[in-house]
């Protein structure tokens, strides 16, 4: 299956960011648990029809902005099978997204600006299921990126179906059904505290029975949204955001209270301090309706090499200097 993303499109960017590191060396895997890396291709298991099945993603070898190769490696390749493998891969990198109207307004940023030619073409990589977001959400609660990522790796072994392919096995991200009959007790021994165990379970055990319609949820303004879901016990203004974002496809979202944003803001907009909630508000309001975005690529830039963070912000901070005489 051949998909073709609007333009730009950096395939490779958005999944650094989604492999949480550099993409490995060719023919190099990484393994990123549920988000596999192996031999210059993506691979992925999901659940469809009730049956597991292994997908992969690879970008033509020519240029940045070509079309993207879908395959599904193992699993049943019939029409409907296909054309939903294509549909989830297509939200999963956003294709279809016209990046332009976020890049004319990010320059009138004077940090966003200086950053669109390293990043531009970056997505906001989507979960397969909203659910994933949620329960990544959840891990990721007040600890370190490092150690969420360990025991998301952790919950995906004990609970997700696995696919044997070449000698390996592709892990899915686990269903609602199997959270919803574990034991607190259980995922304790994952490393999971005994709040985030109750909440996983009773989030899962929602989702069954319909009280938390996940899917509905893309349909709705991003205030909405995060309405409804802080109405379930574990989901706060952070939870709520992040899965806007990553899992809902929401475009305007603010995770203010996110410290990596915080540190973003500090230090490429010169501020003393780690920027507070409210500033992080405060600023976010001139990228009204693509928060989501200023929140990514600041994420995003955080991350780069050290010295290339120093001369960019030196380089900003000339800028401003020059913007006041």
């Amino acid at each position: 299956m051949r998909l073709t993303p609007s333009k730009p499109f950096d395939f490779e960017r958005t999944l650094r960011f989604l492999l949480h590191s550099p993409m490995p060396a060719k023919g190099r895997q990484s393994l990123s648990w549920p988000d596999y890396f192996e031999k210059g291709e993506y691979r992925r298991v999901i659940t469809l029809n009730g049956e597991p099945a292994l997908y992969g993603v690879r970008m033509e070898p020519d240029g940045t902005d070509r079309a993207l190769r879908v395959r599904i490696i193992r699993g049943r390749r019939d029409a409907a099978s296909r054309a939903a493998v294509a549909e989830l891969v297509s939200r999963q990198f956003g294709l279809p997204l016209d990046l332009r109207p976020f890049y004319r307004l990010a320059q009138g940023d004077l940090v966003l600006s200086r950053l669109l030619p390293r990043f531009r073409g970056t997505r906001i990589p989507q979960t397969p299921r909203p659910f994933e977001a949620l329960v990544a959400a959840v891990l990721g609660q007040q600890v370190n990126v490092t150690f969420a990522r360990q025991v998301k790796a952790a919950l995906v072994r004990a609970f997700g179906v696995a696919i044997e392919f070449c000698g390996r096995l592709y892990y899915a991200f686990p269903e609602p059904e199997a959270l919803a009959i574990s034991s607190a007790a259980r995922l304790r021994k994952l490393q999971i505290s005994a709040p985030k165990a109750e909440y996983i379970i009773g989030l899962s055990r929602a989702v069954l029975d319909g009280r938390l319609d996940l899917e509905r949820l893309r349909e709705l303004p991003p205030a909405e949204a995060t309405r409804r879901l802080r109405e379930h016990p574990g989901v706060g203004p952070w939870t709520a955001e992040y899965v806007g974002m990553r899992g809902l496809e929401q475009r305007d979202c603010l995770p203010a209270q996110d410290a990596g944003l915080q540190k973003a803001i500090q230090f490429f907009y010169g501020l003393r301090r780690r920027a507070s909630p409210l500033q992080a508000e405060r600023l976010a309001r001139n990228w009204a309706g693509w928060r989501s975005y200023g929140t990514f690529y600041l994420w995003l830039a955080f991350r780069e090499d050290p010295a290339w963070r120093a001369r960019l912000r030196a380089k900003i901070a000339g800028n401003a200097r020059r913007s006041k005489r």
